[in-house]
């Protein structure tokens, strides 16, 4: 299956990282919907910042419950208020696809899990502001996620994110949509963060509509 591949690829690169960001256990890649018309990406997930014991070792059990895990803070239960979903983060994020009635799958870059967004970026990219070169190679997870999960249009939810995708898929802005889009014409919303309450009604509300117009440009009969 892609997803073990890729949780293989995830361990290698984890077990390459400073040991401070390994006192947390990474994220893994849950079961991918290729249905989704959103594809929502973030930087990294958070997670504590305490010194800790270093993690030396983790097993398959703990692969899979940390995916069980994420699967709960991501989309709650499976009803409609979600229970168990992380709020704070990813309910902006749920809102917009359950406003559209549409599916949606969410995504990190890098999953290593970390608070402290100043350690995460000093920890990605050299003086030069540029990746460094095995964060760069680990971009290919997200490369084989993106090719899976196919959307219509993605989304970022960190400048930091917006900023390596950009680079990375070499972006370039369409003004027909008032968005970006990559060399197969699929369109992306290079977004600041929308999370803990840091998005407006009035972010949402063109978020909404740039949204709509991308879906109707894909002839989706509800468009």
């Amino acid at each position: 299956m892609l997803e073990e591949q890729l949780n293989k690829e995830i361990l290698n690169w984890w077990y390459q990282l400073p040991h401070v960001f390994r006192s947390n256990k990474p994220t893994f890649i849950h079961p991918l919907n290729n249905e989704a018309k959103i594809l929502f990406v973030g930087l990294n997930p958070s997670g504590n910042t305490n010194p800790e014991t270093v993690i030396e070792n983790i097993s398959n059990e703990d692969i899979q419950q940390k995916i069980c895990t994420e699967i709960k803070a991501i989309f709650g239960d499976g009803t409609v208020q979600r229970i168990g979903q992380y709020k704070r983060y990813y309910k902006p994020i749920t809102d917009i696809a359950d406003d559209l009635e549409l599916e949606f799958e969410h995504c990190d870059l890098f999953q290593m899990s970390y608070q402290n967004a100043k350690v995460v970026v000093n920890e990605l990219f050299d003086s030069r502001k540029e990746l460094k070169p095995q964060h760069k190679s680990h971009l290919l997870v997200f490369d084989e996620i993106y090719k899976f999960v196919s959307p219509n249009i993605v989304i970022t939810n960190n400048v930091n994110t917006a900023n390596i995708l950009k680079k990375h898929l070499e972006l370039k802005f369409d003004t027909e949509t008032g968005l970006y889009k990559d060399k197969n014409g699929i369109c992306f919303y290079l977004n600041g963060i929308m999370s803990y309450g840091r998005q407006t009604k009035y972010d949402r509300e063109r978020l909404m509509w740039q949204i709509k117009k991308v879906l109707y440009l894909h002839n989706l009969n509800k468009f």
